[in-house]
């Protein structure tokens, strides 16, 4: 038998919100040369955030035993592959919680897809 973890991270409220957001953490912020310090910062929310969600939810206490795929659903105004940096500091945020580690030995894969529900999805599945 497979196992499989999912867990939601909402969106912020407001569409206003919402605009700064997808902004403030998009790729494009970091190409745009954001300072290290800020960076620090995004990843310190990011993880926050994500722990907090995980909490939140009826989610495993213990990491996967087995290799992971991991899949990230987003409904926002970015691009999908502007995804990519917070999808990092989501799988960073879930090391030691729900995977072992981040390697290749643990996670197999990271998938980026939309959806049309107001959060984030993010799934983890044995593999």
């Amino acid at each position: 038998m497979t196992m499989t973890e999912s867990f939601r991270i909402y969106y912020p409220k407001s569409k206003a919100e919402q605009k700064r957001w997808t902004k403030e953490y998009g790729m494009n912020a970091y190409y745009a040369g954001k300072h290290w310090s800020k960076r620090k910062q995004d990843a310190e929310y990011w993880h926050l955030l994500t722990r907090s969600a995980i909490n939140r939810q009826e989610v495993r206490k213990t990491p996967f035993e087995k290799p992971v795929v991991i899949t990230i659903l987003w409904n926002d105004r970015l691009d999908i592959d502007n995804h990519a940096v917070m999808g990092k500091m989501i799988v960073d945020a879930i090391k030691g919680r729900l995977i072992n580690d981040d390697n290749r030995q643990w996670v197999k894969g990271v998938c980026h897809f939309f959806h049309t529900e107001d959060y984030i999805l993010v799934t983890i599945k044995e593999v």
